[in-house]
């Protein structure tokens, strides 16, 4: 029994030491739960502290954006405004530079005006006075009205309209001879819408370069064209063959030199342009070559153009006339074909007349005389130095 006391006294101890151990555990714990809480309340203070800086954040972000876009605002108010300054400006330049070249426009007017003036005056000298020789610029010869037996000087004026196209520079002018019996010359009343025409060439002044009729502009003595192109490509000037639509431009009626009658297309905007039978084309001498000054040779077409190519007649100038030639001997050829691989020997086509024998006493018939504007200037004043002596 005794035994049994004391077991249960140590029981009885042992259990009450655990609940004093128990006790200073809940102790402890419920010290780490006030210590845990506080540190919640700490965290939740400094969380409720960064949402109050985040949102001061986002607030001053939102007025750093506004007013960031009331800068860029601004600046492009600004921009705006400038660029109406610049368009305002550029406008202004624009009409300033406009009045300056209707200024300039008329004054060349004016001048042009002048000059034809002077030259009206001039075109009546009298044949049986010196030699007179032409003014001519350059890639370009005048055809106007003049009198029978008369000498006449004939001066290009290669100008456009504004409102039409720009104006070409003025060329250097060059001499030329006049015709001894026929009149080479156009009018305004030559040309008409559709025609094809050829105009001279810059490089050597001669008639190669073609351009169709669009508009006459009778009241200014200007022609509207359009320039044809010619398809193959080639160091040397091209005169025949196939030809496509170019550039348009409007050209003084003076430019040009005379009427494609023949041409063929076969389709709207492209041209074929080929030495017709009875026509007098210039040859480039020692064509393969491809340098200048170019040579000629001058021939009459006596075939149409077949698988063979065309059959071609030398000419060699008369002693004592200007232009005046008759079928000869080149190099003891009279006659010969230009293959159709040789094309590009055919230079340009020379205006003629053929004499019928009843111009002046002396005057042979049958043979051809060539617009001096289609030769070139060397051969002319050779003959002219045959003719003083």
């Amino acid at each position: 029994m005794e035994k049994r006391e004391e077991e249960f006294q140590l029981k009885s101890k042992g259990v009450e030491v655990k609940r004093k151990e128990l006790e200073l555990k809940e102790k402890e714990l419920e010290s780490r739960e006030k210590e845990r809480s506080l540190l919640d309340e700490t965290i939740k203070e400094k969380t409720n502290d960064l949402e109050e800086r985040e949102e001061q954040f986002q607030l001053k972000a939102k007025d750093v954006e506004l007013k960031e876009k009331e800068l860029e605002s601004r600046e492009k108010r600004e921009e705006q405004f400038q660029l109406r300054q610049d368009s305002e400006a550029k406008e202004i330049e624009a009409k300033m530079r406009s009045l300056e070249l209707k200024e300039k426009e008329l004054e060349r007017k004016e001048k042009e005006f002048e000059e034809l003036s002077k030259q009206t005056e001039s075109r009546k000298r009298s044949r049986d006075g010196p030699s007179v020789k032409r003014l001519k610029s350059i890639g370009e010869h005048s055809h106007e009205d003049r009198e029978k037996e008369t000498d006449l000087d004939c001066v290009i004026l290669d100008s456009t309209d504004d409102d039409e196209a720009d104006d070409d520079e003025d060329p250097e002018p060059y001499n030329c001879l006049d015709a001894d019996f026929n009149n080479f010359n156009n009018t305004m009343s030559s040309f008409s819408v559709g025609q094809v025409w050829a105009l001279y060439d810059p490089l050597d002044h001669m008639p190669r370069l073609y351009a169709k009729i669009k508009k006459v502009l009778e009241l200014k003595m200007r022609v509207e064209v359009t320039w044809l192109e010619a398809k193959q490509k080639s160091p040397i000037p091209i005169a025949c063959g196939e030809f496509k639509n170019g550039e348009r431009t409007v050209k003084s009626h003076l430019t040009f030199s005379h009427l494609m009658v023949d041409h063929t297309g076969k389709k709207k905007s492209i041209i074929t342009i080929n030495p017709r039978k009875g026509e007098t084309w210039a040859l480039f001498r020692d064509w393969k070559q491809q340098k200048r000054p170019y040579g000629y040779d001058f021939v009459q077409v006596v075939s149409e153009l077949d698988s063979g190519g065309i059959g071609v007649a030398y000419l060699g100038r008369v002693e004592g006339f200007t232009s005046v030639y008759e079928l000869a001997e080149q190099n003891g050829v009279l006659q010969m074909m230009v293959r159709c691989d040789e094309m590009l020997r055919f230079s340009h086509r020379v205006p003629s007349f053929v004499l019928t024998g009843d111009e002046k006493k002396g005057v042979p018939a049958g043979f051809f005389e060539l617009d001096p504007a289609a030769i070139p200037r060397d051969y002319l004043e050779a003959s002219e130095v045959k003719q003083e002596e």
